[in-house]
């Protein structure tokens, strides 16, 4: 009989995640930090962080965890994951200012028009970005539910594509150097020293939508809509809109009109040519459009890029 260790095994991400938070518990910030990058480097989405934020609640009362979080984005885990949990630490610690240096919509989200309803490239990239389609229904490893995408955009020699490709990397790059130089803003200071654009495009029917996430892999995300059918129009039930703010299962609320609870909502009603952008740890999500039209967009994030990369659309 072979006793010996299965040195082939995957990792045990959850006893890794909660080790990790016993180590910041202890005031040990580097070593958890340390150990986070594992974890990342090995399940970059950080899909069991949920134990690590578990075990810290179990540990201390919410409202005292803020200076821990802290010390661990600090000692240089500083992702989206990180920076959403710095938030809402802030939040239940009554740290608002702390939590708006993160959330602050006027400072961070960022809607603009990329084009109107006569550029001669709109009709010929609807058709592109609606073929080639993969089919989801429940994935359980993404956020979107009953919809269709194309994938990996930034890899298509489409000239179409190219040219709305190349024009979103200048509105992103727009977007990034207008943000302020702020070394004592975790989000500011994490700005990577180059980045790449990633896309993929969305088709949305009528029960098509995008449950509440986070992009945890990129510094920014964006969303630009390139078709979008006349029920959106409907400013009460927001059909095919998308809601930037809290994630709705954290204990607080941003109120109405004046955000007491540290993390301001926004509704976007999407119209073609608008673009948005935002940080990836903004919480966001959409409503199904609710009848048989389609609406597509385009997705994409900014990610660090690998030397040799910076400046470029891959």
């Amino acid at each position: 009989m072979n006793d010996a260790p299965d040195v082939t095994a995957a990792p045990d991400l959850a006893s890794m995640a909660r080790q990790a938070a016993f180590l910041l518990v202890q005031g040990r910030a580097d070593a958890a930090a340390a150990l986070c990058g594992r974890m990342q480097a090995i399940d970059p989405n950080l899909e069991t962080f949920g134990a690590f934020v578990d075990l810290l609640i179990w540990a201390r009362p919410r409202e005292r965890l803020y200076p821990l979080v802290r010390a661990l984005v600090d000692a240089g885990f500083a992702n989206p994951r990180s920076f959403d949990l710095l938030a809402a630490t802030a939040i239940w610690a009554g740290n608002i200012p702390a939590a708006r240096e993160l959330t602050s919509p006027e400072r961070f989200l960022s809607i603009t028009r990329l084009h109107g309803p006569d550029d001669p490239d709109l009709a010929p990239l609807v058709a592109e970005l609606a073929s080639g389609l993969e089919h989801y229904d429940r994935p359980g490893d993404r956020s979107i539910r009953m919809g269709a995408r194309r994938n990996h955009l930034e890899r298509s020699d489409s000239p179409v594509l190219r040219r709305l490709l190349d024009r979103l990397w200048r509105v992103a790059c727009d977007y990034v150097d207008r943000l302020p130089a702020d070394p004592a803003n975790p989000f500011l200071r994490a700005r990577p020293a180059g980045l790449v654009l990633k896309a993929w495009s969305v088709v949305s029917g009528a029960d098509t939508h995008h449950l509440p996430h986070l992009h945890a892999t990129s510094w920014v995300n964006g969303v630009y809509y390139a078709d979008v059918p006349p029920v959106v129009a409907d400013a009460v039930a927001r059909p095919g809109w998308l809601r930037v703010g809290p994630a709705t299962d954290r204990g607080f609320t941003a109120a109405a009109g004046g955000g007491e609870g540290g993390w301001d909502e926004r509704w976007i009603r999407p119209e073609p040519g608008l673009v948005v952008l935002m940080p990836s740890h903004f919480t966001h999500e959409t409503v199904p459009l609710g009848c048989d039209e389609r609406r597509i967009c385009v997705a994409f994030e900014l990610h660090p890029a690998a030397p040799g990369q910076a400046g470029h659309v891959l």
